[in-house]
């Protein structure tokens, strides 16, 4: 076995990290070479290197282009193994809070929630009460995914109460409360909640891609209400933020998309839709798919066709939407009483 030259493996992982960035910078024998390499490390159960070999691509895992590489899941999976054996709980908390996060994009929010329970435990253990929190904070978006917003709102009810007011972190409960909230048709409410989370947000440090995220929710809200131009402006503010970005947040850039789209079709613009529906679903299926966004836009173009009289073609993206969503073990029943409920409240898509 020829020696593993980590001088090219970080100057990989710099690589693909820079702004413009993306999946097509990534080449066979760059995954050869990584691949290469972790599977080495893992026959010779070199825990402490294969540690090693996933800190270099931390903050490329933080973000959600490349998560869906086969190579990447199975680094992190690697590195798991690799602190478990080590023992090093501190890490091991690290890696089960980054797993949950990716495991959550993706869709498989059951997952998710064990990965976060866990990494919450162990920082707590280890003497992180702040780092516990977080990870236990992302069960709610969990729970709520799943249907269960119940325990969504009484986990966030704690978190809110275990923060403090001037804590720039406490933008993010806010914001999932303000989800919520949008659920039972408040608008007014959830927009409240929502301005007063990027307030926190835009006060933390390298925030953009959090506010980007929240003017996308944002603008959802303010175009249920009927303000349609102030929504498409935010959803071109949160976009802006992403372009400073380009390529490192595929997934991010998909999910604006996917709710202009959305908002284009209440206007019954619908190849404007349909276009910005391809252009979030090509930024996701390149390396892997985020398959809780895929059913989104399938049930997005399903209604698109179904207002255009396309009736083959809306029942084959229904079904398409359907079938990801029973393959992610979500409920068909849970999603047929959202969307009754959320077109009764005039707001839309399940999120």
């Amino acid at each position: 076995m020829p020696a593993i030259n980590w001088d090219d493996l970080q100057a990989l992982a710099d690589r693909l990290t820079q702004p413009g960035r993306n999946q097509a910078d990534i080449s066979d024998a760059d995954l050869l070479m990584l691949d290469q390499a972790l599977e080495q490390l893992r026959t010779a159960q070199d825990w402490p290197d294969i540690i090693r070999l996933r800190r270099m691509f931390n903050a490329l895992l933080a973000r959600d282009t490349f998560t869906g590489l086969l190579v990447m899941q199975r680094l992190s999976s690697a590195a798991i193994t690799a602190a478990e054996q080590l023992g090093d709980k501190q890490e091991l908390a690290h890696l089960l809070g980054a797993e949950g996060h990716n495991l959550h994009r993706q869709g498989y929010h059951r997952k998710a929630i064990e990965a976060f329970e866990r990494s919450a435990q162990l920082f707590q253990e280890t003497g992180d009460p702040y780092q516990s929190l977080k990870n236990y904070f992302m069960t709610s978006l969990c729970h709520r995914a799943l249907g269960d917003r119940q325990r969504a709102r009484q986990i966030l009810d704690d978190v809110l109460q275990r923060t403090s007011p001037d804590d720039p972190w406490r933008g993010e409960p806010l914001q999932v409360m303000s989800w919520l909230t949008q659920d039972e048709g408040r608008l007014a409410d959830a927009e409240r909640l929502l301005r007063e989370a990027i307030e926190h947000q835009r006060r933390g440090k390298d925030s953009d891609i959090l506010v980007a995220g929240a003017l996308t929710d944002l603008a959802e809200m303010v175009g249920l209400q009927g303000r349609v131009e102030e929504a498409k402006d935010l959803f071109q503010q949160s976009l802006s933020f992403l372009s400073r970005h380009e390529g490192q947040y595929n997934r991010q850039e998909a999910r604006t998309r996917l709710k202009l789209a959305d908002l284009l079709m209440q206007q019954k613009e619908y190849e404007q839709a349909l276009q910005l529906l391809n252009e979030a679903e090509d930024r996701i299926s390149v390396y892997g798919l985020y398959y809780d966004l895929v059913w989104r836009i399938e049930m997005t173009r399903a209604f698109i066709f179904f207002r255009l009289g396309h009736w083959t073609n809306a029942l084959r993206k229904a079904r398409s939407a359907l079938h990801i969503r029973r393959r992610l073990g979500l409920s068909i029943r849970m999603l047929l009483r959202q969307l009754v409920s959320r077109l009764h409240a005039g707001t839309g898509l399940p999120r």
